[in-house]
């Protein structure tokens, strides 16, 4: 029998290689079960968030283009040569400013002949009832007839003296005084005045002081003084005096100047039909001096209003036929498009394919109309605030308010929605075409308590993170949560307003929500 020597080497390695192999299998299964135990760890953690004070608003959102106030889109009735077309685009065109002048030779001389008609007529008519104005003569200044020159029945002319009007109630006595002497002050002083023919003294009030100096013969310079002087009856027109003001006489001796001395003068000629004064009667001014009649001045009246309606129909029925050759504005705006310009041919049979001559925007504010769900519409009001928003400018937003709210709506699968109209007043660098977003805000309330609306379970009850729950309650609410039914207001989508059950610093439950940034007990 022949014994194999046993090889010690190789079962040495082989031995090492079977442990290798144990070992590794148990890592692997040791790594497994960690692997799958870590999860498990992380589902015991929950999202949750604090009550915060904040602002809530609720709204209604929708889109829309943006237009302008009002649009002109410029068209022509008629056929003829451009004249004139003062505008370019992107002026800016007042309503009422000329657009379009075609040419209108013929009318245009017979309009004009037929204004110079109307006008003539009118200066005629205006004439002749101003001469009628002037047949009733009133007084310009209060006085006493000193003497009539008419009597009643008298045909007169214009310019013909009626009476000398006289008033030397109050007369007035100029004399120079040495310029040095002179001084503003004196106005409304006393001064004491001699009267050479009855060599008597009487007082009087300066009333003015001249600034202008004159010079008297010896070369003195003087300043004329004008004194006010009641006349109880002594005085005479071109009665001469001195005078005296504060110790300074005058220079010269001066005569007296009643207050009034002025005639009376027809304005009109005509028959006197009735006088109303006789001489040394006192008149007043406004008081009626006489009253003409004139026929012939009255036909001539009834002739010229007949002549300016004769005038104005020949040229409203011209100007009835050259409007539609003159376009103008109808509104105040910018100039968007113009395609006609000035030489061009006007033709509305063939230029209505192409478009039309111009296109005006009025820009003072902007429009645009949002359709609104017929479950919301009774929540929209007129006059609402809205927000606005487009991509066109991201970092900004606009204000509008809802102008107008349409009562015809539009059905499409069953559903209607309504036209709404948001006005944009100061709308910065928004224009014409550009689409928006519209934010109605229905409610809105500030600096109140908040928390995330994903917070709210049913019945308005959240999970309030507490150190007192119990280990027996409901396996549905989170580990370390407790129950709290809650009152709320506005709810935006994106917090709710807590109006009762929390405080301000509260925790929340969350499920999971990827737009609320506190979770896992962190801030």
């Amino acid at each position: 029998m022949k014994i194999k020597k046993i090889n010690w080497k190789q079962i040495k390695y082989k031995k090492i290689i079977k442990w290798v192999l144990i070992i590794g299998v148990i890592a692997f299964v040791a790594f497994s079960f960690l692997k799958k135990s870590k999860p498990e760890e992380e589902t015991n953690e929950v999202m949750s968030s604090k009550a915060v004070i904040g602002n809530v608003e609720s709204v209604i959102s929708g889109t829309g283009t943006l237009s302008p106030a009002s649009q002109y889109d410029v068209k022509s009735l008629v056929k003829g040569t451009v004249l004139k077309a003062p505008f370019e685009e992107g002026d800016t065109v007042k309503k009422g400013s000329l657009l379009y002048q075609i040419s209108t030779n013929d009318i245009a001389n017979s309009i004009k002949t037929s204004e110079l008609g109307v006008k003539k007529a009118k200066e005629d008519y205006n004439n002749y009832v101003e001469k009628k104005s002037k047949l009733t003569l009133a007084s310009k200044e209060t006085g006493y007839i000193k003497k009539l020159y008419v009597s009643k029945g008298d045909t007169v002319a214009t310019g013909k003296t009626i009476a000398d009007i006289y008033d030397d109630t109050t007369m007035y006595l100029d004399l120079a005084f040495p310029s040095g002497e002179v001084k503003k002050s004196w106005v409304g002083k006393k001064a004491s005045i001699s009267m050479d023919a009855i060599g008597e003294e009487t007082m009087g009030v300066v009333s003015s002081v001249s600034n202008l100096e004159e010079v008297m013969d010896g070369g003195i310079l003087t300043k004329k003084v004008t004194i006010k002087v009641k006349n109880i009856g002594g005085i005479k027109v071109g009665d001469s005096a001195e005078a005296t003001i504060g110790g300074v006489s005058s220079s010269s001796t001066g005569t007296f100047r009643a207050k009034l001395e002025s005639k009376l003068i027809a304005e009109s000629e005509g028959t006197i039909k009735s006088l109303s004064i006789k001489e040394g009667q006192l008149v007043h001014k406004g008081d009626t001096i006489l009253t003409l009649s004139s026929k012939d001045l009255e036909n001539q009246i009834d002739s010229a209003k007949l002549s300016i309606e004769e005038a104005q129909l020949a040229l409203e029925t011209q100007k009835d036929q050259r409007d539609q050759y003159t376009i103008q504005s109808p509104i105040s705006g910018q100039v968007i498009t113009k395609t006609k310009k000035q030489g061009d041919t006007i033709d509305p049979t063939t230029d209505s394919a192409a478009g039309p001559m111009a296109t005006i925007y009025d820009l003072s504010y902007l429009t645009f109309q949002m359709n609104i769900d017929e479950l919301q519409i009774s929540s929209v009001k007129v006059g609402q605030q809205v927000t606005i928003t487009t991509e066109d400018f991201p970092n900004n937003t606009f204000d509008g308010v809802i102008e107008r709210i349409s009562l015809k709506g539009n059905t499409t699968n069953g559903v209607t929605a309504y036209p709404v109209v948001v006005k944009v007043e100061k709308y910065g660098k928004l224009l014409p075409g550009m689409n928006v977003n519209g934010k109605i805000i229905i409610e809105k309330a500030n600096n109140v308590l908040t928390i995330p609306s994903s917070a709210l379970q049913k019945d308005n009850i959240v999970y309030v993170k507490s150190d007192k729950v119990t280990k027996n309650q409901d396996s549905s609410i989170p580990k370390g949560f407790k129950p709290v039914t809650i009152t709320i207001g506005i709810n935006d989508g994106t917090n709710v307003q807590i109006k009762d059950g929390l405080k301000e610093g509260d925790e929340v439950y969350i499920p999971f929500d990827d737009t609320v940034t506190s979770y896992y007990g962190e801030e």
